[in-house]
């Protein structure tokens, strides 16, 4: 039997939460309407419920399981509600989230759902909302899963969960599977300013559980994500938070002496900061990326004490921005779908569209044709992606290398993953990493009389 429930001070304590209408209409706007949930929580002028970790926990994580939820919906409900009383349906999703996944207790939740209602301006569903979450308590473990779809079954939309099957079909559970965890905090120790060991310990001694990463030999990965203000050093420059296969990137980029280096699509600067980490002999380390987005890099790289040319510019127009002198390396992380770091934008799985991979496969291609006239003879374009889709990583590979000329794509030497026809693929989950795609081209020497 449920028992009544009356607030006191210390249901916060125990996680109580009393915003949920506000997290439905947050949700709802995320699944229905494609909006970014970063931007939902984050712009300035919000309440202040949006900024509390709860509230981000029952957001993210309704997000992140709601195409299994919406199943158990369906079978509760019966048949859909009214496209004006939709509101309700994701009000209901929080509910179950809470129940399945946040130490309240069900009481708490099935309560503060039902005075949800009135937030809402929904006080006659008072009835419904109580019924349909009693019978989900009553009956959850009763539920024929055999009936479920299984994109639905793995917290998927059907035609993202189909694409990724499609691409990579030895791995696609793992994918999936990986893609609805909770994302680790990983950072990366500056090695200029300390050792990585003597980073755990500071750690440590600070209660903070931690462990090296397996594939950055500057990575740790903590046990329990904290507030970064919190952490100890990283006011100081001495750690960057920076996932262990975006740190990979860099260390792929064969440091030398008085280079020429491009970080091009720099913001936030965490690419930036880890090259001139790297290159510090006598190199110029150069960031570009949209005006709007320099600001980032900046801040960035005051607090890690660096410095670099950060120049705000279209990459697709270098001759509003480029000196003429040419780089012998660049790094070019492009804009892409996010299907490798889904586990930290769950939100991706609504905002992507199936047109959408065209759309990025022509912008990156053009990107690399761009950035390519920048490039001196003997050095090389490492092309970077946060995505798992062939269309946004060898396809566009396979495009530019096909336009002949000086292009030979090398082998990456220095970065585990699986071999594609390219590049190397780092699938979510991978270590501790999010799923990123590298491939090398290098721009040959030129012979005597060319």
């Amino acid at each position: 039997m449920i028992k009544p429930y009356k607030r006191s001070t210390t249901d916060s304590d125990k996680g109580a939460f009393h915003s949920m209408a506000e997290v439905a209409e947050v949700v709802q706007r995320v699944v229905e309407h494609g909006e970014s949930l970063d931007r939902l929580l984050v712009q300035p002028g919000l309440s202040g419920q949006r900024s509390q970790p709860a509230f981000r926990e029952t957001a993210y994580g309704t997000c992140r399981h709601f195409p299994h939820i919406d199943w158990h919906l369906g079978m509760l409900l019966g048949r859909p509600l009214r496209q004006k009383d939709r509101i309700l349906h994701f009000l209901l999703a929080v509910g179950i989230y809470q129940i399945e996944h946040m130490h309240i207790p069900d009481y708490a939740v099935l309560n503060e759902s039902v005075e949800a209602t009135s937030s809402l301006g929904r006080n006659w569903a008072r009835k419904l909302v109580n019924g349909v979450l009693r019978s989900y308590l009553r009956d959850r473990n009763h539920h024929d899963l055999s009936e479920m779809p299984e994109h639905q079954a793995h917290a998927f939309p059907e035609l993202l969960f189909d694409r990724i099957k499609s691409d990579w079909p030895e791995h696609h559970l793992e994918i999936v599977k990986a893609s609805n965890t909770r994302p680790p905090l990983t950072l990366r120790v500056n090695l200029e300013k300390t050792s990585r060991n003597k980073a755990i310990q500071t750690l440590r001694e600070n209660a903070m559980a931690c462990v090296a990463t397996r594939d950055s030999p500057a990575g740790l990965t903590l046990s329990s994500p904290v507030p970064v203000k919190k952490i100890p050093g990283f006011s100081q420059g001495e750690v960057s938070v920076q996932d262990e296969s975006a740190q990979l990137a860099s260390l792929e980029m064969e440091c030398g002496e008085n280079l020429n280096v491009l970080d091009a699509c720099a913001a936030p600067g965490g690419k930036t900061t880890h090259l001139i980490e790297l290159f510090r002999e006598n190199c110029t380390i150069t960031a570009v990326d949209l005006d709007s987005r320099c600001m980032l890099i900046d801040q960035n790289l005051a607090r890690l004490g660096l410095q670099a040319n950060i120049v705000a510019g279209d990459l697709l127009k270098p001759e509003t921005w480029w000196d003429g002198n040419p780089y012998d390396r660049i790094l070019l992380d492009v804009p892409c779908s996010g299907s490798g770091i889904i586990r930290r934008h769950p939100d991706i799985k609504y905002r992507r569209k199936p047109e959408d991979l065209d759309k990025f496969h022509m912008l990156q291609t053009s990107m690399l044709v761009a950035v390519w006239e920048l490039l001196r003879p003997g050095g090389f374009v490492l092309y970077v992606t946060c995505s798992i889709f062939h269309r946004e990583n060898d396809d566009v590979i396979a495009s530019f290398v096909s336009r002949g000329g000086d292009r030979e794509v090398q082998s990456i030497s220095k970065i585990p993953g699986i071999a594609t026809r390219f590049g190397m693929q780092r699938l979510p989950g991978f270590g501790e990493g999010d799923g990123f795609y590298y491939c090398k081209i290098r721009k040959p020497l030129r012979t005597a009389g060319e």
